[in-house]
């Protein structure tokens, strides 16, 4: 039996009335979480946070005058969990600068977002679990999203470069499938993410990227430099100097 008095409470924010009531069903479906308001602005959105500051926030990006990204970030002051709903997947660098839990793309699929849900309402275990698995021998490769731990199949990862503070996991065809985005935005490390992967099938080619060696199609060289083609994307990839013979040895 859950107790209403504990529960989280939740503010929907869309101009689009459409995706509020999707929203709505769901959330309603969690004895946790209360709703307590749903707002279609921007401006009001700002001043019904700063009035009830709630737990947790789904937020659209694009809405008349005042977007998503503003509403964040004038209320960043006040402590709660932000979860971003767009049709647009282009945001999710911008939106990991504003320290988002969770970004889901329109229109959000029931279970994905059940599983946002309860990995709010939850996230001490699943942290725990998560950082247990990285002491022993796993398929999964656990990287920091946000405020929280994303645990992603390593097999579901095709290449990993480094964005300034930040680090852009590229995610196969089955990967993008699963997590409904083709690339996750992530604040772990290029050298945690090495400590993590197998050696046998990921390579560090360059301080900037790591690659899935079976999506390796080809080793060329341009003007005294080296590249890697990778089967699916139209990409080279730099290799180090210090790594040209390397990736010759394993290929041979």
């Amino acid at each position: 039996m859950h107790d209403k008095v504990s529960a989280k409470t939740v503010m929907i924010i869309d101009d689009e009335p459409a995706a509020r009531s999707n929203l709505r069903e769901v959330i309603e479906s969690f004895p946790e979480l209360t709703i307590i308001a749903e707002i279609g602005d921007g401006k009001s959105a700002i001043e019904a946070i700063n009035q009830h500051k709630p737990d947790i926030v789904f937020l659209d990006i694009e809405m008349p005058e005042i977007r998503g990204f503003d509403v964040a970030r004038a209320t960043s002051h006040i402590n709660y969990q932000l979860v971003f709903v767009t049709a647009h997947e282009h945001y999710a660098l911008d939106a990991f600068e504003t320290n988002a839990i969770d970004y889901l793309l329109k229109p959000a699929r029931p279970s994905l977002l059940e599983k946002c849900i309860n990995k709010i309402l939850h996230q001490e275990e699943i942290a725990l679990e998560a950082l247990q698995k990285q002491k022993t021998p796993s398929h999964n490769l656990v990287l920091s999203d946000g405020n929280a731990l994303r645990v992603l199949e390593q097999r579901h990862v095709t290449y990993i470069e480094g964005i300034g503070r930040y680090r852009r996991i590229h995610l196969t065809q089955e990967g993008t499938e699963l997590n409904r985005m083709s690339t996750i935005i992530s604040g772990t490390t290029l050298d945690e993410f090495e400590v993590q992967l197998p050696k046998l099938d990921f390579v560090r080619l360059h301080r900037s990227y790591i690659v899935n060696s079976n999506y390796i199609t080809m080793l060329s060289a341009e003007s005294r430099r080296y590249y890697v083609s990778l089967k699916g994307f139209g990409i080279k990839i730099p290799v180090s100097r210090e790594k040209v013979a390397e990736l010759k040895q394993r290929f041979q």
